[in-house]
């Protein structure tokens, strides 16, 4: 299908909704407010695709900057059905990735003394030594530096520009702090992930051509989920598009706000919506959940909003189980009861089991474990790094091998695209792209039909491949030790192999359990949800009780494990001890006041 054919297919499906209709043909600033199940995804792609067909001259293409490398994969798997594939025109990824590989890489040897010229990006370890060697020389004391660095990362992450005053006015000696730690990296040729942004947005804040640069490759930039992107992206926001001349289309949601810890504000969300010339579009129906679980959603969030299910949607279920004791009684009753009634009704389909941390998913784990029920972890615990690029790469290739090569999930060009960012970063010559083409296409083939079980094929997979990339490799961020934790993860020597297959997460068709922390649930959706651990000691804990921000960020956490489900949720707690925002959500669902 034609570029253009599939997009005027999506346009006209998107005309049936009025708003989202508006959002995608906006020639100027836009925000879209987009609750659970809005079709947030569909109205930003389709934007995306429309903007490159209509709107962008070739060579001149679009940038969207992604919350993590997950959302960015699935940007690029929809745009890829819309006839669009990532190339030069269409760039997609974190805001680290994108200040690396559009700002600092192209343009950082243009400004003397900024950076060594053959930077690259520091380890764990490495971090550590600076964080020490930075603390003795501006403290000096015998307390702990790292502890000490935790409140120098929040200031860091919030106080963008250091030509302001307030860089050293507030808390001067954290200021100080931060600047021999970041010579200390410097002294040894090293930025650290923080710096991406941060080095990005001086250098275009000093040298409004580099602006210019960005603006004549990407008239228009894209940004997901914007409420979980913190203060250097909108810097960089209020830089390449109200100063700038770059046309903003944003896409976010102040209630699904859940990432504090790493400096997300859902506050400047709202503030985009303050300035003159841009336009606000809210999405008001949820296509994914029943009526009966979005009624329920307003109880878990606390606070009235318009969403609202389609004409003649389904009601959905939801189901509340009180169990007589903690969390090891609750997941006992998960695996014995609860789970199977679940799979029973939603065969060949997705089922998720949600907690607010990953201890919890090592004891619901562990109780399948007893009752030989297979699941996938998607949280910190699990086997793949939905953070690491070459994890994700690797099990998009294992995906290939396991039978997607038939229908081309995933595309062989999304593939190569993955490997040349992995090697090479930013753009890769012809004959070097001819290069690892060639590997790729080898290796994969080889794998196709050959039964490895997925420790076999990962050790291959270092064997063949990465030895001629790292010899060739540009990419100053090195991910290369993830394929070595990912064979040690496998090892059948302690009984940890499996199929390539279920490496992959190719299990259609014999239904599926998803156990995942609620924050790393964010932006998914299932069939079915058990939401486990929902006691008045979890959610809220007693830290979350400790400021109004803090309770009101663990609210939006539990909003967003109830609006996760198409079809039925099932709310697990102990008896006589639940939250009482189950309260809340029991009388919403309901429908009493």
């Amino acid at each position: 299908m034609s570029n253009q054919r599939a997009l005027v297919e999506a346009l006209a499906e998107l005309d049936l909704n009025p708003e989202q209709s508006i959002a995608v043909r906006e020639r100027g600033h836009c925000v879209v407010l987009a609750g659970p199940g809005s079709g947030k995804t569909k109205t930003l792609t389709t934007a995306m695709a429309r903007a490159l067909v209509e709107d962008v001259v070739d060579p001149r293409g679009v940038a969207c900057i992604t919350y993590n490398n997950e959302c960015a994969i699935e940007l690029e798997t929809r745009l890829a059905r819309l006839g669009i594939h990532t190339s030069d025109r269409c760039f997609i990824g974190t805001v680290h990735s994108f200040a690396l590989n559009q700002v600092i890489m192209p343009y950082a040897r243009c400004i003397p003394g900024l950076l060594p010229p053959e930077f690259r990006v520091a380890d764990t370890a490495e971090r550590r030594t600076a964080v020490e060697t930075a603390y003795r020389a501006v403290f000096g004391d015998q307390f702990d530096p790292h502890e000490r660095w935790r409140f120098a990362e929040e200031k860091r992450r919030c106080d963008i520009d250091r030509t302001l005053q307030a860089w050293r006015a507030r808390n001067p000696e954290l200021a100080s702090f931060i600047e021999a730690y970041e010579a200390d990296l410097r002294r040894r040729g090293l930025i650290d992930f923080d710096d991406m942004p941060l080095i990005a947005f001086r250098m275009i804040q000093s040298r409004p051509w580099i602006r210019e640069a960005l603006r004549a490759r990407f008239p228009i930039i894209f940004v997901d989920e914007y409420q979980d992107l913190g203060h250097a992206l909108h810097e960089l926001v209020l830089l390449l598009c109200f100063e700038g001349g770059m046309r903003l289309f944003a896409v976010g949601d102040a209630d699904q706000s859940i990432y504090g810890f790493a400096g997300a504000n859902p506050e400047l969300l709202q503030s985009l919506l303050a300035r003159p010339g841009v336009r606000a579009v809210r999405l008001r129906f949820n296509y994914r959940s029943g009526a009966k679980i979005i009624r329920a959603s307003l109880g878990a969030l606390g606070e009235e909003r318009d969403y609202r299910g389609p004409d003649g949607a389904p009601e959905g279920d939801l189901a509340f189980w009180k169990v007589k004791g903690g969390h090891d009684a609750q997941a006992g009753a998960i695996a014995t009861t609860i789970l199977p009634k679940l799979l029973e009704r939603h065969p060949h389909e997705e089922v998720a089991i949600l907690y607010r941390a990953a201890w919890l998913g090592d004891k619901i784990a562990a109780a399948l474990d007893e009752k030989a029920i297979p699941y996938v972890r998607t949280n910190g615990n699990a086997l793949i790094k939905r953070s690491s690029r070459l994890a994700r790469f690797v099990e998009n290739c294992a995906a290939w091998v396991a039978g997607g090569w038939r229908d081309a999930d995933p595309p062989y060009a999304r593939l190569l695209g993955q490997a040349l960012a992995l090697v090479f970063g930013g753009r890769a010559s012809d004959a070097e792209e001819q290069t690892v083409s060639r590997q790729l296409i080898s290796f994969l083939h080889s794998g196709v039909g050959a039964g490895e079980s997925a420790h076999a094929w990962l050790q291959r997979f270092s064997r063949e491949l990465l030895p001629p990339w790292r010899a060739v490799a540009r990419n100053p961020q090195h991910e290369w030790e993830v394929l070595a934790e990912l064979i040690s993860k496998t090892d059948p020597a302690q009984d940890k192999d499996m199929p390539l297959n279920i490496f992959a997460g190719r299990t259609e068709g014999s239904g599926r359990v998803s156990l995942s922390t609620l924050h790393s649930a964010k932006g998914r959706e299932f069939d079915a949800a058990i939401l486990y651990g929902m006691n008045a000691d979890d959610i809220p804990s007693h830290r979350d009780r400790k400021s109004p921000a803090a309770l009101r960020e663990a609210r939006r956490l539990f909003y967003v494990g109830v609006t996760r489900p198409r079809k039925e949720l099932a709310i697990v707690f102990q008896e006589g001890n639940h939250s009482p925002w189950v309260a809340e959500l029991s009388r919403r669902s309901k429908g009493e006041a």
